[in-house]
C-alpha cells in the first residue's frame, strides 16, 4: 500500500493569475499596467512512503500441493517458491507437506500424495483455492468435498500430472502449476490468513536452529546467515532440491495444536491424525537467528491465525518461505 500526498494550489492564487493576465491583454505586463505582479509558478508535488507497520500476504492466484515428506520421495521438487510450507503429521508417525504457493509458482511440484481431513482447515482461511493431491480414502473425501477449496485429486482426471519413471511408486507424481491452475479454473488471491510480514518486534532470544519430532519423523531447520534462512534437514539429511540447493526457510514456526485420531484407518489399520487448527495455543517464531515464545490464536476455520508475544503481534520475515510445523501438544521442540 503507498500513500501520496498531494498539495493543490490554492484557489484564491488561481483567480489572481487569471485576473492578471486579463488586465494585461494589451501587451502591457506587471505593476504598470495597473495590474499585479505575476504570481510564481507553483508545481504540484507528490511524495510516497513505505507501508507503515506489518502487512499481510499478497500475491496471485492460490495453489496448495500435498507433498511427501518420507525419505522414499527425495528430492522434493518446488518448496523453494513456496509462500507457506505446512509439516502436517500422518498415520504411522510420519509427516506430510502442504505447500501453498500465491507470489510465485515452480514449474513443477512433488511428488504429489493424498490429502488429509485436515488440509480442509489448514486451507479454509485461504479461501477457494486449488488444492493438488493424489486421491484419498472414501472416508477423506467425504470430508474433502465439504471444503471450500477447489479439490483437483488426481483420481478425476490425469490432466495436470505426469509420472516420473526414474522415481519409484507412489513417489514419482509430478503436478504441474500451470495446467493444474487451468484446470481449476483459476483460483483466488489469498485472503487475510492472518501471518503479517515486516521488521522483527524486539525481543527474541538467540536460536540457531529448531527440531520437532514425531514418533517416525524429524524436521530441523539450522540457520544460515550467509543465505538468511533456516535450512531444511529432514530426517537427519539436508532436505535439497533436485539442482541440489537446500531448502530453506525466512521464517519457522513451531505450532504446538491438539491432536485427535480420525475415524479414517490406513492399509495397516491406523487412526489418521487430525489437527484441532481453531482455538489457541503455545508457540514459537524463529526469524534472523533469534526466537520468539508466542501464542497462536484462530477463532474460527475462515478467520486469520494470529501470532502473539508480549502484546505484540509478531512479524515474519518478508523473503523466504515459512514453515509452519505442527507439533503435538505434549511434544517439546528444541531450540538452540
Amino acid at each position: 500500500m503507498r500513500r501520496g500526498a498531494h498539495r493543490a494550489v490554492p484557489a484564491a492564487l488561481a483567480l489572481a493569475v487569471v485576473a492578471g493576465a486579463a488586465a494585461c491583454s494589451g501587451g502591457c505586463s506587471g505593476p504598470s499596467c495597473g495590474g499585479p505582479t505575476k504570481a510564481p509558478t507553483t508545481t504540484t508535488a507528490t511524495t510516497t512512503t513505505a507501508p507503515a507497520g506489518p502487512v499481510p500476504l499478497t500475491g496471485g492466484p492460490v495453489l496448495a500441493v500435498k507433498i511427501d515428506n518420507t525419505s522414499a520421495a527425495r528430492p522434493r521438487i518446488g518448496l523453494d517458491k513456496a509462500d507457506v510450507v505446512y509439516v502436517e503429521p500422518v498415520e504411522g508417525g510420519l509427516t506430510r507437506l502442504l505447500a501453498v504457493f500465491s507470489r510465485h509458482q515452480a514449474r513443477e511440484v512433488g511428488p504429489v500424495r493424498s490429502g488429509r481431513e485436515s488440509d480442509v482447515t489448514l486451507l479454509a482461511n485461504w479461501g477457494k483455492v486449488a488444492f493438488v493431491y493424489s486421491g484419498s480414502s472414501s472416508y477423506t473425501a467425504r470430508i474433502l468435498a465439504r471444503g471450500a477449496q477447489v479439490n483437483l485429486s488426481n483420481d478425476q482426471s490425469g490432466r495436470g500430472y505426469r509420472r516420473d519413471h526414474s522415481r519409484p511408486a507412489p513417489y514419482n507424481l509430478i503436478g504441474d502449476p500451470t495446467a493444474l491452475l487451468a484446470r481449476a479454473g483459476g483460483s483466488v488471491r489469498p485472503h487475510d490468513i492472518g501471518f503479517r510480514y515486516g521488521p522483527p518486534i524486539a525481543g527474541g532470544a538467540a536460536a540457531t536452529s529448531v527440531t520437532a519430532t514425531w514418533p517416525a519423523a524429524t524436521v530441523s531447520l539450522r540457520w544460515n546467515a550467509k543465505r538468511g534462512q533456516y535450512l531444511v534437514v529432514t530426517d537427519g539429511r539436508p532436505d535439497v532440491s533436485p539442482s541440489g540447493t537446500q531448502y530453506g526457510a525466512g521464517t519457522v514456526v513451531v505450532q504446538y495444536v491438539t491432536s485427535k485420531p480420525s475415524a479414517n484407518r490406513d492399509v495397516n489399520g491406523r487412526p489418521t491424525p487430525v489437527e484441532q487448527l481453531v482455538g489457541s495455543g503455545k508457540a514459537i517464531v524463529l526469524r534472523g537467528g533469534r526466537a520468539w515464545q508466542a501464542t497462536w490464536s484462530r477463532a474460527g476455520a475462515t478467520s486469520p491465525t494470529t501470532f502473539t508475544a508480549s502484546g505484540q503481534v509478531v512479524t515474519f520475515a518478508p523473503q523466504g518461505p515459512v514453515w509452519v510445523l505442527l507439533e503435538p501438544t505434549g511434544r517439546t521442540a528444541t531450540v538452540r
